[in-house]
């Protein structure tokens, strides 16, 4: 599990001593992060069965995009899109000596390239990029003969701070689902690529 920082776990304070997990500090906008943690997990395991990013930001909650700033809009897409990215790129080697390797990107309902309106529009643009990418990696794969499931998921509108106004279920809800997901419970032929957490298609919708 990687964590923006190690002296704030959040709720993975009460199982951080668990046998079956180990904790890593992960700021996915950092590549030099990713990197050493790519180390640290090559040293306890041999083989990768899932990389779930879940790492996001919202900045600018109250802004349009004509009043974000160059760093704000740098920040969202490292964290959001290019983070991510690099990270399924750097795991790639580990996720191929799995018998069942999945990719899931959380992305967001916030994909369609009209009727978005003007709210979040860095944040919307980055998670548009991110499901556009699950799709453009799930074709990469195949062409190059690599057996892999690769999703761009929407969890839901969840009670979190970052969804607290428009909030609809508890994060448990949606942690579960994607959990059956990952696991090869749903989807586990991966025909379809951009789905919500219980894996239903969202193109279309």
């Amino acid at each position: 599990a990687g964590v923006l920082s190690l002296e704030d776990l959040g709720e993975l304070e009460v199982i951080k001593d668990h046998e079956n997990l180990t904790i890593l500090k992960l700021d996915v906008s950092r590549p030099k992060d990713i990197q050493i943690a790519k180390g640290k997990i090559e040293r306890q395991i041999d083989s990768l069965d899932v990389v779930l990013n879940v790492a996001g930001v919202l900045l600018n909650r109250e802004n349009y995009i004509t009043e974000d700033s160059y760093q704000d809009m740098e920040m969202t897409f490292k964290v959001n899109t290019l983070g991510p990215i690099y990270i399924n790129n750097i795991f790639l080697d580990l996720l191929k000596k799995s018998q069942n390797p999945t990719i899931i990107n959380i992305s967001s309902e916030v994909v369609s390239i009209d009727g978005v309106g003007s709210k979040f529009a860095t944040y919307c643009m980055s998670k548009t990029a991110l499901a556009q990418y699950a799709f453009i990696m799930k074709q990469t794969l195949e062409e190059q003969g690599i057996s892999m499931r690769v999703f761009a998921v929407h969890p839901g509108r969840m009670k979190t701070k970052m969804g607290a106004e428009n909030g609809e279920i508890e994060p448990e809800e949606s942690a579960e689902n994607i959990y059956r997901i990952a696991i090869g419970e749903v989807l586990p032929k991966n025909e379809e690529i951009y789905v919500n957490y219980k894996g239903e298609p969202m193109l279309g919708i």
